[in-house]
């Protein structure tokens, strides 16, 4: 894989994506787990925006006002120092997020249960990272599957078995662009996804 495509991917794939396009997915193909049915077009619209903002948008402004600072020396975090912090707060926002949902409405109880799940691998990419390079791109698209493989055994949603077949075929360009890039090891890229995916799959069958 060169370089440009690898680049390409590992941003348009960004950890911080992978909420927003979890909803997404979530909302318009499998309402129902969510408790999401009732909702109209324009609510699930906004509820995605409203996701986008807290858990992409929000991090990302961090992470830019840091570099700014001079508290770190890439936007990438590329440097294990730079990343305990970032993640820690990213896992903090989301847990912020997760309670809001869960106490706005109790149409939403799953929606807040789905970002816990999410902070949760944050969390532990966090604590990871205080010592070893753990891959985040690898737990973020691990996690997305482990949610949309959960839900489509549990609810028996079989509208998300193409979406889910498709983004397993990503997760391999995904880590295989990681790995062109030498951002991280085999070790590092298959801890992180199988962190993801473990720990999403377990909320999945804990929380739902």
């Amino acid at each position: 894989m060169n370089t440009r495509l690898a680049n390409f991917l590992s941003m348009a794939l960004h950890p911080l994506l992978m909420p927003t396009l979890l909803f997404l997915t979530l909302l318009f193909l499998a309402p129902a787990p969510l408790g999401a049915e009732p909702l109209e077009t324009l609510m699930k619209l906004a509820v995605v925006g409203f996701v986008f903002i807290y858990t992409f948008a929000l991090p990302a402004y961090f992470v830019y006002l840091l570099k700014r600072w001079g508290m770190i020396s890439s936007l990438k975090l590329e440097n294990l120092k730079d990343r305990r912090l970032p993640y820690f707060v990213t896992a903090l926002i989301y847990n912020a997020l997760g309670y809001f949902l869960y106490s706005k409405n109790s149409m939403l109880f799953p929606c807040g249960f789905v970002l816990w799940s999410i902070a949760a691998v944050i969390l532990c990419v966090g604590i990871i990272s205080l010592w070893w390079q753990i891959s985040a791109h690898a737990a973020g698209v691990g996690g997305m599957i482990g949610a949309l493989a959960g839900i489509l055994v549990q609810f028996g949603e079989h509208s998300l078995f193409f979406p889910l077949l498709f983004l397993i075929i990503l997760a391999g360009y995904v880590i295989s662009a990681r790995l062109a890039l030498n951002a991280h090891t085999p070790a590092q890229v298959g801890a992180g996804f199988l962190l993801g995916l473990g720990l999403s799959l377990a909320s999945i069958y804990v929380l739902f």
